[in-house]
């Protein structure tokens, strides 16, 4: 066989390998959804279903098979007024009004991406206890504002604890892997 006999084969073993690959890490990640009309996508791990929990507030939610880890995604009244500080601020205090909270993490800065710039968000993590009928459940709730110059959005991730790092990891992903439009 000439070497440009061996050459075709071997790029289409390659270009096998290649399919192969991305169709695992499309697996391994999830699947990348759009809400609020196109303007927000994020991915969503596998094993996470579509939920309706909160359906009336929410622009999507997902949850774990076994229930025990959940996002949600809504649009927030930006006509409260306020910096996304003070709406953080609200909102850990509304946690405290309703659950025994236990912890409130620090208040970080960050960036959500966006196709042409990145826009403002702030986040925290909150760990209380939580009734449900007679029994209490520690919640780990991951907690981020952000703005996108026409809407702001409230994004709550949350997890039973002790939290496992594969719950956490799903969680900051989907977190991570949002992309805002104006």
């Amino acid at each position: 066989m000439t070497g440009e006999q061996r050459f075709f084969p071997r790029v289409a073993y390659l270009g096998a390998i290649f399919l192969l690959v991305c169709s695992v890490f499309q697996d391994v990640l999830g699947e990348e959804v759009e809400v609020a009309e196109g303007r927000i996508s994020l991915n969503v791990p596998l094993g996470w279903e579509k939920s309706d929990l909160n359906q009336g507030e929410v622009l999507a939610g997902w949850a774990t098979a076994d229930s025990r880890s959940s996002v949600f995604l809504r649009e927030m009244n930006a006509s409260s007024g306020g910096s996304m500080d003070d709406l953080l601020r609200n909102t850990v205090n509304n946690y405290e009004k309703i659950f025994d909270v236990k912890d409130v993490g620090e208040f970080r800065t960050g960036q959500v991406n966006g196709p042409e710039k990145k826009w403002p968000a702030i986040f925290s993590m909150v760990e209380a206890d939580v009734d449900k009928g007679e029994k209490t459940h520690e919640m780990r709730f991951y907690l981020m504002i952000f703005d996108t110059g026409s809407s702001l959005y409230f994004f709550q991730g949350s997890t039973t604890i002790p939290v496992s790092s594969g719950r956490e990891n799903d969680v900051m992903g989907m977190m991570r892997s949002i992309v805002a439009k104006s």
